[in-house]
């Protein structure tokens, strides 16, 4: 008998989802087999130069209990906020002093609002709930504590956050 080989890259499960539930304050995507899967955000803490991501992991690794399944999702993301901003400052120009300067603020407002997205990329942990579900969700509630230690933010994720999370691995718009 062959010897089954793990499922890595495969998104059938994660696309065949149920729907999502919270369980214990915290939002889960039901997978296809009725499994739990948490999401959270990554990032680095603006305050703290000396960010640790090499450490954080490893102290993240190695605080699971042997079956466990995490994943670290790299994504590039639309970022509307930069170019949100940027319009902003070029629509409250005041005193357009010639057609020149009048003409280049109208060009830039154009360009702003045909140009594609900028990108920034994200980093998504998944937890898929196996077993013991108090001791699972403890450890998902303490990974906070464990890698603010090493400079890194968690920002667990919402259960509109999930579905936005699923609409854009499954069908992103890279253009």
């Amino acid at each position: 008998m062959a010897k089954k080989q793990p499922d890595i890259g495969q998104s059938q499960k994660f696309v065949l989802s149920q729907g999502l539930r919270q369980i214990e304050g915290a939002w889960a995507l039901v997978d296809a087999r009725g499994g739990l899967r948490l999401f959270a955000e990554l990032t680095a803490d603006p305050d703290r130069p000396e960010v640790r991501p090499r450490e954080a992991y490893q102290a993240l690794l190695s605080s699971m209990v042997p079956g466990w399944t995490v994943r670290v999702l790299q994504l590039f993301w639309p970022d509307p906020e930069p170019r949100q901003a940027f319009q902003q400052q070029v629509e409250q120009w005041n005193g357009v002093q010639s057609e020149g300067t009048g003409l280049l603020r109208d060009s830039l407002l154009l360009f702003v609002q045909e140009a594609p997205l900028p990108f920034v990329r994200r980093t998504i942990l998944e937890f898929v709930l196996l077993g013991n579900q108090g001791e699972c969700l403890a450890w998902w509630a303490g990974i906070a504590g464990t890698l603010q230690e090493y400079g890194l933010r968690v920002k667990m994720l919402s259960g509109e956050e999930i579905q936005a999370l699923a609409r854009w691995v499954f069908n992103p718009n890279l253009e």
